[in-house]
């Protein structure tokens, strides 16, 4: 009987492997040019492939009934019968229609010739060519209106990110960011870039406003890959190599420092240094605590599916060790999306992500490396960290090295993600029911231990260790539910949304710090033996909830006009009762002008489109808890009998009234293609204006605080996005395109309540005037200070601008009251991006540029120069007026006149043109790499130049050091430098 089933079913397997047959063949566009991936699948099956680099694909099908199914975007689909066939050459026509991408917007996706705001979509792969530990970096000058600053290179940190200019003065300016339809997705740094399907950013009201109280910052979308029916598709992308500081910065060297100190020296008869007999040492700091680091990325995915089942796994690990010794970064990630076909009418999703990254945080500034003495010993006679007074300045500083490798600053950040839907479709797929519920939860920790080993420990008197822990864990929750009817009735087609949404988030944290841990062995660990008195312990907790109802309707007639209108109300618990609900409508229109009857001869004109549009958004800026209030407890309060005890006092005060900065926007833009789509341009103007911002006011001092946060104050910003995109050439063997996007923007304080200006900053010691103000009438973002004019060949004094005096005129004489002006502002003249493709034969070139025109940077480090107990910029320093450099100074003299004043000496221009990335790629030829879909190597180099200033003296002029609000954009501190990489790597697919 075994034998029979066995030659039954051999049989049975040689009768059905006769029946299937092998097609080969290509697919090719009207021109002979191939279409690499184009979709071939056999119809009623999941038996599919895609086409290589040539355009060539081989499959199995059924018989030779089998139809084959061919698509690629941007063509018309077509089906062929296989018949006799073995060999099919599949030439595909252009569609017009699907020639306009599909563009994501709030709660749907349009195509692109029906839409009727300001979108930007970023190309993900041109985006990142190169590994980077924050997504964000990958956005700088990718699109029109969207300004990207460094705050610091330090692996995993964040960009400063402002579209359209910034609305809010103390409310924030960051855009809010949707992963995969979960709105206000947070630590997007954990957010692995190789997963990003596409990245969508609206930039007007018309299509933020949908968004309602927190669209006033612009709204970035994000949709990670799925899985598509065919074969499962394997990819792994590997790339390796190493960063590098780009320059140092030159600082004065020892003899050059112990020259200054004798030049400034007040009893020249009395110098302080024989420069004959100086320490032997010469330590290079920014050498000895900077190193090349190594960077390695590790991407693996599977995708495929069926029509039933629909799937996306992948799984990276980023490594990337940072310039600086003790820096660092590492990202793991986890990632499934899969869909599900329940019914014809029903489908389910999930996404899901797990992910960690661990950051090594840098314990040594950049800033110290450049102010340490360069005569100090790394190391004593016997090996020994160096422990005592630095030879030249003479002060006790502590140990750098010693710092960098002795001490730990670690924080750890555990991320999962859970985003789920339902959706049916009824009467034909008119109307579309969708209902999802998301979760986010982050646990966040920090470990920071100095050991008693640590040098400057041992100067301190021989002082035991110290330990910090902050932990913190939050959870947030998104249950959204719409409902979308789409219907067209001959000349009329309109699509109708309604939705609600309901979102809650909580936090809460706590801190425990300790002096004198008796042990070294267990970091942090340990804590439980430091004495009492050296335990600290805080503790924070915030709830908030968010409520929102919404709609669309969007009508397009005759396939020309297009009207669209949104509303939503949003509620936020934050913000004063009486003020927790707002309306955030919009409305919009475009006309199609191509579509005209005027317009069909005009055949150099493909497309042509103009829009205008009006919404409103809100930002809410407010704490939970904040405006409630409360009480607090004061420990010398009560006198009873003779004796103060803790009592009860007033702490907060209720703020009934506080609610929403309100952003009004009116947008209006064209699109234009040419000459056969080979040059597309889009242009946008807008104007935006936000009122009732969050500020401090001065309030009395009976109400039990100083200031009370109101909503008062107003802002304008205007400007003009311009976005260029050319296929310059196109032939057989050779292809280059390339996409320029340029911006513009002008921004106004028009109100500050009860002031007409607000100091902002003020640099400290030695300096005690303001170095930046909040002004009425005046950029948000301006320096302020005296204006430097020069400086006296005689003395070396500086001089300064004098404007105004006691009596309202010059008087010769300058103050700070009546002299001090605006010397500068943060804000560019222009600001963009180039992106270059070029593609011969199997070799592609890319590359990108990010510029900047016009913003200025005030410059902290310069402003310290004066400073005796540090080191600084030797080509300031080794050109300041002296007795000895009276012809050639190019600098006022030492003193606290010339250098302790804020002016516009320190005020220096940061335009940059930089060559971001640059990769060189090699796609093998199918017939090399039999077995494999695809195999490419290239090298991606990063920051590979940088134009900047002469007269800049920092490492980057693309810097916003420590600040990612509005209020003190532009100053440099010196940051964490951005490195310069380069890389190999190799990706393939079988």
């Amino acid at each position: 009987m075994k034998k029979i089933i066995f030659a039954f079913m051999v049989t049975l397997s040689i009768t059905m492997f006769s029946q299937k047959k092998m097609v080969t063949g290509s697919v090719t566009d009207g021109t002979g040019l191939p279409l690499p991936g184009a979709s071939i699948i056999e119809k009623g099956t999941s038996n599919g492939i895609q086409t290589d680099f040539d355009g060539n694909f081989s499959i199995n099908v059924s018989n030779e009934k089998a139809i084959l199914e061919v698509s690629y975007i941007g063509f018309s689909n077509k089906e062929v019968l296989v018949g006799n066939q073995t060999k099919i050459i599949v030439v595909l026509e252009e569609d017009a229609a699907s020639l306009d991408e599909i563009v994501i917007i709030g709660y749907g996706a349009v195509k692109k010739k029906n839409l009727v705001g300001a979108v930007a979509t970023v190309d993900a792969e041109k985006a990142y060519l190169a590994p980077t530990a924050n997504l964000d970096n990958g956005l700088q000058g990718r699109a029109a209106g969207v300004q990207v600053t460094s705050s610091s290179g330090a692996p995993g940190s964040a960009p400063v990110i402002v579209i359209r200019g910034g609305n809010s003065i103390t409310g924030g300016n960051t855009p809010l960011y949707v992963v995969d339809g979960f709105v206000g997705a947070d630590n997007i740094s954990s957010l692995n870039p190789n997963d990003i399907e596409s990245m969508q950013i609206l930039k007007d009201a018309s299509q933020t406003a949908i968004y309602g109280a927190r669209g006033t910052n612009g709204v970035i979308l994000i949709t990670t890959k799925k899985g598509k029916v065919g074969k499962p598709v394997v990819n792994l992308r590997v790339s390796s190599g190493m960063q590098t500081l780009p320059n140092e910065i030159n600082v004065q060297s020892a003899s050059e420092l112990a020259s200054w100190f004798n030049d400034i020296a007040p009893d020249q008869s009395n110098l302080p240094f024989d420069l004959n007999d100086l320490p032997e040492t010469e330590t290079n700091w920014q050498k000895e605590l900077t190193r090349a680091a190594v960077l390695s990325d590790y991407q693996l995915s599977v995708s495929g599916g069926s029509e039933s089942v629909k799937y996306y796994v992948s799984g990276g690990y980023l490594t990337q060790e940072g310039i600086i010794l003790g820096s660092g970064f590492d990202r793991f990630s986890l990632r499934s999306n899969i869909d599900f076909k329940l019914s014809e009418k029903y489908k389910a999703g999930i996404n899901f992500s797990l992910s960690r990254t661990e950051r090594e945080n840098n314990t040594v500034s950049f800033t110290q490396l450049l102010r340490e003495d360069p005569s100090k010993p790394l190391y004593d006679d016997e090996g020994n960290y160096f422990i005592g007074k630095n030879p030249i300045l003479g002060s006790e500083t502590s140990h750098l090295l010693a710092d960098a490798l002795l001490d730990d600053d670690n924080t750890t950040l555990d991320k999962i993600f859970i985003n789920t839907y339902i959706q049916g479709g009824f009467y034909d797929n008119k109307l579309i029911w969708k209902s999802t519920f998301g979760a986010d939860f982050i646990n966040n920790k920090r470990h920071r231990f100095t050991p008693s080993t640590n040098p400057s420990y041992i100067m301190n008197n021989n002082r035991l260790a110290r330990a910090i822990i902050n932990r913190s864990n939050n959870e947030e929750f998104l249950n959204e539910n719409t409902l979308n009817f789409s219907e067209t009735y001959g000349d009329h087609a309109i699509n109708i949304l309604a939705g609600a949404s309901f979102q809650t988030q909580s936090s809460e944290s706590i801190q425990i710090s300790a002096n004198d841990i008796p042990s070294d062995g267990v970091g942090v660990n340990a804590i439980q033996l430091a004495p009492a008195e050296g335990v600290s312990i805080s503790s924070g907790y915030s709830e908030i909830h968010q409520l929102g109802v919404f709609g669309r309707i969007n009508y397009i007639y005759k396939d020309k006009y297009i009207f669209n209108a949104s509303l939503r109300r949003d509620g936020k618990s934050s913000l004063g009762i009486n003020q927790r609900y707002r309306n955030f409508p919009s409305a919009s229109f475009a006309w199609k002008v191509k579509e005209e009857s005027f317009m069909q001869n005009v055949e150099t004109i493909d497309d042509f489109k103009f829009r205008v549009n009006y919404g409103r958004t809100g930002n809410s800026g407010v704490a939970a808890f904040n405006t409630i209030a409360n009480y607090g407890i004061d420990n010398n309060t009560i006198l009873v009998n003779g004796v103060t005890v803790p009592g009860v006092t007033q702490g907060q005060i209720a703020k009934p009234d506080l609610g929403w900065e309100i952003t009004d926007q009116f947008d209006a833009g064209l699109e234009i293609s040419l000459f056969n789509r080979r040059i597309s341009a889009e242009v946008d103007v807008y104007y935006k204006n936000t009122s009732d911002l969050l500020l401090a006011e001065k309030v009395s001092e009976f109400t039990g605080e100083a200031t009370l946060l109101t909503n008062v104050g107003e802002v304008e910003n205007k400007g003009l996005d311009v976005t260029l995109i050319g296929k310059i050439i196109e032939t057989d063997n050779f292809k280059w395109e390339a996409t320029l996007n340029i911006s513009t923007f002008k921004n106004k304080v028009l109100d500050l309540g009860q002031t007409t200006f607000l100091s902002t900053k003020n640099l400290g010691a030695p300096a005690t005037d303001e170095s930046s103000r909040l002004m009425v009438g005046q950029p948000v973002g301006i320096f302020w200070g005296a204006k430097y004019l020069g400086f006296d060949p005689a003395t070396g004094d500086a001089i300064f601008e004098d404007i105004s005096g006691p009596n309202g005129e010059p008087d010769g004489i300058y103050s700070e009251e009546y002299d001090d002006q605006v010397i500068g502002n943060a804000n560019p003249d222009f600001f963009g991006g180039l992106q270059t493709n070029f593609t011969y034969k199997n070799f592609d070139l890319s590359a990108f540029f990010a510029f900047s025109v016009g913003n200025e940077v005030y410059s902290e480090e310069f402003f310290r120069v004066n400073e005796i107990s540090a080191n600084s910029f030797a080509s300031i320093r080794n050109n300041m007026y002296s007795v000895n450099n009276t012809e050639n100074a190019l600098y006022p003299a030492f003193g606290s006149q010339n250098y302790d004043l804020s002016s516009s000496l320190y005020v220096q221009d940061a335009s940059y043109l930089r060559l971001s990335t640059l990769q060189l790629g090699y796609s093998f030829p199918a017939d090399l790499i039999k077995g494999i879909d695809k195999l490419r190597v290239y090298a991606t180099g990063s920051n590979l130049f940088l134009v900047k200033s002469n007269d800049y003296v920092g490492f980057d002029p693309d810097v916003s050091t420590g600040a990612t609000g509005q209020l003190q954009r532009g100053f440099d501190a010196i940051a964490y430098p951005q490195n310069r990489s380069l890389l190999l790597g190799i990706n393939v697919s079988f």
